[in-house]
C-alpha cells in the first residue's frame, strides 16, 4: 500500500470510529431505558438482558455504519483541505486518484460489511430479539401490572388482580373478562388464586378455585355459572410467531432472509406481499451501497468546503444525511404503495448521490488543471489576534452583565450545542421514520398528520437528549479553545479557567430552568397530541391511544366494587352500557348488575333499564329487572377520569393525584418518582456542564473529537446510571427521591471533585 494510501485511511479511521460511537450511542438511549425496564420492572436474568442488548446491535449498525463514513470523509478530507495538504500533493503531480483508491477501497470493505450484517445477521437476530422481548414480557406480568389495575396482557384479555402473593410470584383475587365487552358473548372469571406457567414457547395462567360466569346476550336471565377447583388460560403461545400472523407482513419483513424474501417475492401470493418482498431486497443491497454513494459525494464536497472547518464538515453531512433518508424513505412508501417500481424507489437515493458527486468531481479539477499554484499571500496568512491580547483588553473593559469573553466561549460552546442537537435529532428522525413508514404506506395519513406529529415528537425527543447535548458541546467548546492554547493565553492574563467555563454553566443552568418551563407547560400537551397524531397513522381512531392509557373503561371504586362502562357523557355526569361487580372480603363475587344508563343524581347514582343478579355458594339467585334504580358510588369525576401518563401531566396535577392515591392505599412509587424526576432531569444540564469542564481542558489539546470520545463514555455511563436507578424508584426498590436524585448528586459530587482539582 502506498504511503499516501495509508495516511489517508490513517486520517479516516478516527472520525470514523468516533461517529460510529456517536450515532451508535444516540440510537442506545431508547434502548437502554427500554432493557433498564426488562432488567429491574420485569426482573429478567442478566444473561437475557446482555442478550438482549447484543441482538439490538445489528439494526443500529447497518444504519450506523454509513452515516460514521460519510462524516469521516468530510471530517479527514476537510481537514486536508484546510491545511492544504491536497494542494501541496497536486503541486508534486499526484492525482485525485491516490484520494479516491483508498476511500473507495475502504467504501467497499464497509459495503461488504453492511451487506453481510443486512442479509446474514440482521434477519436472524430480529427474529431472536423479537422473541425474546415477547417471552421476559409475557413471561413478566406480575412486575408489570400493579395491583388493584387494569391492564391487557393480549388483546381480548381484561386482567386484574387485588395483590401479589405471599411467594412475590403469583396472584391473589384475580378477576379477568375474556372477549370484548362491546361485541358479546364475553366471560368472566372470577379466581382465588392464580398463577403463571411457562411451557416451552407457551405462557400459561394457572386458575384455582375459579368462577366462569356466562350470560346470553339476547337474554340475561339465561345465565351459566360452572366451578372450578383448577383452570388454564393460554395467556401467549409460539412466542414471535402468532399463530394467524401473515407470511410476509410490515413488521415481519425485516426478519425476513433473501431467500425467503425472493421465493415470496416470485410466488403467487398477495400482490401487497410480493411488493414489500420486493422492496425489502432492493434495501438489502441498497443501504450497503450508500457507504460508496457517500464516498463519491463527500469526496469532492470536502474539497470544496476546504475553509469551513470540522463544523461546516459536520454539518454538512448532517444535510447529506438528510437528503438521502428523505430520498431513501419516500421512495420505499411510494414502492409499498404501488406508485412506483421498488428498484428504482430505492436505488434513486444512490443514484442521485452518485450524480451530483460527479458533477462536483468534475467542475473543480477543470479549474484546477489551467491554475498554477501560488503560495498563500500574506492576507490569507495573516494570524489571527491572539487571546491574550483579547483577555487584556477584557481586564480593562466596564464590567457588563456579558462580557466579550463571554460572548467569545458562548459562541463556540453554542455552535456545538447546535450541531449536536441536530445530529440528534436527525439520527431520531430518521429511526422513528424507518419504524412507521410501513404504516404510512399502509393506512396513508395526509401529510398535515405527519408534519403534526413529527412536530411534537421533535419537542419531546429535544428534552429527553438535552443533558447530553449540553455534555458534548462542553467538551468540544471548551476543547477547542484549549485545543488552540487559547486557555493558555487566558490564564496568562490573569482569567482562570473556573472563569472562562462560567458562562456555559450559567447558559447550562438557565437552560435547565427553561427546560423545567418546557416539560410543565408545554411537553404535557405535547405528548397528548402526539399521542392522537400516532393513532392516526397506525389507523385507529385519533382518542384511541389515549383512551387506552390506564383504566378508562374500568374503575376500581373506594368499596372495592368493580365498575365498567362503555361510554360517558361527563357534562352530563351520565355512563352508558354500565356494569357493576360487588364481592366480599374473600374476593368472591356476591352481585351483579348492568344497566343501560346511569345518571349521577346528587349523592347516588340512578340506574335505569337493567338488571341484577345475587350469588350464593350454590346457585345464582334473585335475578330481576328494573326500569329504574339507585345505587351508592363514587362521584363522576372519580368514575369517569381518564387517568393519563406522568409525562402529560403538570407538577402540581401529578402531586395532587399522588397524595390521593398514596391516601387511598395504592401502590403510588412509579408516579413519585415520575414527580422527583420532572425536577432532578433539567438539573442534569447544568450538572453533565459541570462534570464536562474538566476534561474539556484536559483532552482539548488532542482536538474536538477526543472531547467526543470522552463525552460518550460520561454519556453512557450517566443514561445507564439514570435509567436503572429509575427504574429501582418505579418499583419500589428505592425512595422515589433518591431514585430521581441519585444520578444528578453522583455526577454532581465526580463533577466537583474534579473541578477542585483541575488547575486553574
Amino acid at each position: 500500500m502506498r504511503l499516501i494510501s495509508r495516511a489517508v485511511l490513517r486520517e479516516l479511521t478516527a472520525p470514523f470510529l468516533l461517529g460510529f460511537g456517536a450515532y451508535t450511542f444516540i440510537l442506545l438511549i431508547r434502548t437502554v431505558i427500554l432493557l433498564a425496564d426488562f432488567a429491574v420492572r420485569r426482573s429478567a436474568p442478566f444473561a437475557e438482558i446482555a442478550r438482549m442488548a447484543l441482538l439490538s446491535l445489528p439494526w443500529m449498525v447497518v444504519l450506523t455504519i454509513p452515516m460514521a463514513f460519510l462524516l469521516a470523509v468530510l471530517v479527514s478530507l476537510g481537514r486536508l483541505a484546510a491545511d492544504s495538504e491536497l494542494t501541496a500533493l497536486r503541486a508534486c503531480g499526484v492525482g485525485p486518484g491516490a484520494i479516491y483508491r483508498p476511500v473507495l477501497a475502504a467504501a467497499g470493505a464497509l459495503s461488504l460489511l453492511v451487506l453481510f450484517l443486512y442479509n446474514a445477521v440482521l434477519p436472524i437476530a430480529n427474529a431472536a430479539l423479537e422473541k425474546s422481548m415477547v417471552h421476559v414480557a409475557a413471561t413478566s406480568i406480575v412486575n408489570v401490572v400493579a395491583p388493584r389495575t387494569f391492564r391487557e396482557p393480549r388483546p381480548g384479555v381484561t386482567f386484574f388482580f387485588d395483590r401479589v402473593g405471599p411467594d412475590g410470584r403469583s396472584f391473589e383475587g384475580m378477576f379477568l373478562m375474556l372477549g370484548d365487552a362491546a361485541e358479546p358473548p364475553y366471560r368472566i372469571i372470577v379466581a382465588r388464586r392464580g398463577a403463571l406457567a411457562l411451557e416451552g414457547d407457551q405462557l400459561w395462567l394457572d386458575l384455582f378455585d375459579s368462577t366462569v360466569h356466562e350470560l346470553e346476550p339476547e337474554d340475561p336471565s339465561r345465565y351459566r355459572i360452572s366451578r372450578n377447583d383448577s383452570q388454564r388460560l393460554l395467556l401467549a403461545g409460539e412466542f414471535g410467531n402468532p399463530p394467524n400472523a401473515r407470511a410476509v407482513s410490515a413488521g415481519g419483513v425485516r426478519s425476513q432472509t433473501l431467500s425467503q424474501l425472493w421465493a415470496v417475492a416470485r410466488g403467487r401470493g398477495p400482490e401487497d406481499g410480493r411488493r414489500l418482498a420486493w422492496v425489502e431486497i432492493h434495501k438489502k443491497f441498497a443501504i450497503p451501497f450508500a457507504c460508496i454513494a457517500f464516498a463519491l459525494v463527500g469526496i469532492p464536497l470536502a474539497d470544496s468546503f476546504r475553509r469551513g472547518g470540522r463544523g461546516a464538515s459536520f454539518a454538512l453531512s448532517l444535510l447529506i444525511l438528510v437528503i438521502y433518508y428523505v430520498l431513501l424513505t419516500s421512495g420505499e412508501t411510494w414502492a409499498q404503495q404501488g406508485r412506483i417500481p421498488p428498484g428504482p424507489a430505492i436505488w434513486c437515493a444512490n443514484a442521485l448521490l452518485i450524480l451530483a458527486g460527479s458533477v462536483a468531481a468534475l467542475r473543480p479539477r477543470r479549474g484546477r488543471g489551467r491554475r498554477a499554484v501560488r503560495p498563500p499571500s500574506p492576507e490569507t496568512t495573516r494570524a489571527p489576534e491572539p487571546a491574550v491580547t483579547l483577555a487584556r483588553d477584557l481586564r480593562r473593559a466596564p464590567i457588563r452583565i456579558l462580557s466579550l469573553m463571554d460572548r467569545y466561549v458562548l459562541a463556540r460552546f453554542l455552535s456545538a450545542l447546535a450541531l449536536v442537537f441536530a445530529s440528534a435529532i436527525l439520527l431520531a428522525l430518521i429511526v422513528d421514520y424507518a419504524d412507521k413508514v410501513d404504516e404510512v404506506a399502509r393506512h396513508h395519513p395526509s401529510t398535515s398528520v405527519l408534519l403534526g406529529y413529527y412536530r411534537y415528537f421533535l419537542f419531546s425527543i429535544s428534552l429527553q437528549i438535552a443533558p447530553f447535548a449540553v455534555l458534548l458541546a462542553t467538551l468540544i467548546g471548551l476543547g477547542i479553545l484549549s485545543k488552540n492554547t487559547e486557555d493558555t493565553a487566558f490564564r496568562a492574563s490573569g482569567v482562570s479557567l473556573r472563569r472562562l467555563a462560567a458562562p456555559v454553566l450559567a447558559v447550562a443552568a438557565a437552560g435547565a430552568l427553561f427546560s423545567f418551563a418546557l416539560s410543565e407547560y408545554l411537553l404535557p400537551f405535547a405528548e397528548q397530541r402526539q399521542a392522537r397524531f400516532r393513532n392516526v397513522i397506525y389507523g385507529r381512531p385519533a382518542d384511541e391511544g389515549v383512551q387506552s392509557r390506564g383504566d378508562h373503561n374500568w374503575y376500581l371504586s373506594k368499596n372495592g366494587s368493580i365498575w365498567h362502562r362503555e361510554g360517558g357523557d361527563p357534562a352530563q355526569r351520565t355512563l352508558f352500557a354500565v356494569s357493576i361487580f360487588e364481592f366480599d372480603g374473600n374476593f368472591r363475587l356476591l352481585r351483579r348488575t348492568a344497566a343501560r344508563e346511569a345518571a349521577w343524581a346528587g349523592d347516588q347514582w340512578r340506574l335505569r333499564q337493567g338488571w341484577t343478579r345475587e350469588f350464593t355458594e350454590a346457585n345464582p339467585t334473585e335475578y330481576r329487572t328494573f326500569l329504574e334504580e339507585r345505587v351508592t358510588g363514587d362521584p363522576p369525576q372519580a368514575v369517569t377520569a381518564t387517568r393519563r401518563p406522568p409525562e402529560e401531566m403538570r407538577f402540581r396535577e401529578l402531586e395532587r393525584l399522588t397524595r390521593r392515591l398514596k391516601a387511598g392505599g395504592y401502590p403510588t412509587a412509579a408516579l413519585e418518582t415520575a414527580l422527583q424526576a420532572k425536577v432532578s432531569q433539567p438539573v442534569l444540564l447544568p450538572v453533565m456542564a459541570l462534570l464536562a469542564t474538566p476534561f474539556a481542558f484536559r483532552v482539548g489539546r488532542r482536538g474536538a473529537l477526543a472531547g467526543i470520545g470522552v463525552g460518550l463514555i460520561l454519556g453512557i455511563a450517566a443514561l445507564i446510571a439514570a435509567a436503572f436507578l429509575t427504574k429501582l424508584g418505579e418499583v419500589g426498590a428505592l425512595p422515589p427521591g433518591l431514585a430521581a436524585w441519585s444520578p444528578d448528586v453522583l455526577f454532581g459530587l465526580a463533577a466537583a471533585y474534579f473541578v477542585v482539582r483541575m488547575r486553574t
